[in-house]
Formats: C-alpha cells, structure tokens, sequence
C-alpha cells in the first residue's frame, strides 16, 4: 500500500488505516513501517496546515496525529518514533495552539458563616456556654436514670 506522500488541504483525503485482516496478518516490523509511514504523511500534512492557524482541520489531523503516535509507540519507543518526524510531537504543537481553559481558582467557595465559625472556635466565652449546657445535659440524663 502506497501512500502519497504529497500534502494535501483537505481532511477528506486523509487515508484512514484499514482495519481488515490483510493488515491483522502482517508482521510487526510491517506494521512498523506501514503506521511509520502514515505517522510520516500526518506529519507532513500538519505542517502544510499549521501556517493557516488554529483550524478544525488542524486540530483534526492533530488528533489522528496522536492516535497514530500511541498505536506506534506500542510497537516501538517514542525516542525512535520522534527521529522519524524531527523530534516533532503531536501533543506539544496541540498544546500550544489549542490551549486548555484555565482551572478555577482553588476549589469550593465557602460561605460567609464558614469563615465566621474560625473566629467562634477562638471565642472562651462561646465555649464558657457550650460546656454549660453540656453539665445542663449531662444532669438531665443523670436524673432520668434515677
């Protein structure tokens, strides 16, 4: 199976990988060099798109980049992988151009009454009349046992 190795501008022309059993039969060091090939031809193609920016065409091509990358590297190491595309990876240049949303600052927000009970819990006299009602409590009890 030839690939054409031109770069193309259209997302309808990229070959999808043929899931069929003559691609099941064959061995691993074809199936390196046929998914090498491929990765070589996304390769190629996103970076005829990259100069026209952030486009869901790109980011397409990004992410059958990617798919690509983690079929292969069970094959082979990521390090041998990135020698055949000069170092390029696929999640640096999606990173970049397609940057994740900023994360909230700090979690849940706390109610007013949360903040108020810190200064309570430093207060004496509060705990003067916790432990008041408590002897109160505890007596009750002592007397309905009697």
């Amino acid at each position: 199976m030839d690939l054409d190795p031109q770069a193309s501008s259209s997302l309808a022309s990229t070959q999808k990988r043929r899931e069929s059993p003559e691609v099941r039969m064959l061995s691993k060091e074809e199936k390196i060099q046929l998914l090498t090939k491929e990765h070589i031809l996304l390769w190629k193609r996103c970076e005829a798109a990259r100069p026209s920016g952030a486009t869901e065409e790109l980011k397409a091509l990004l992410c059958q980049a990617q798919e690509s990358q983690k079929t292969l590297q069970k094959l082979i190491p990521r390090k041998e992988l990135e020698e055949f595309v000069k170092g390029w990876n696929p999640w640096t240049i999606k990173k970049e151009l397609y940057p994740s949303a900023p994360k909230k600052d700090g979690g849940k927000k706390r109610s007013s009454s949360s903040k108020d009970a810190k200064v309570l819990y430093k207060d004496p006299n509060r705990w003067k009349k916790v432990m008041r009602g408590c002897n109160i409590s505890e007596a009750a009890y002592r007397h309905m046992a009697d």
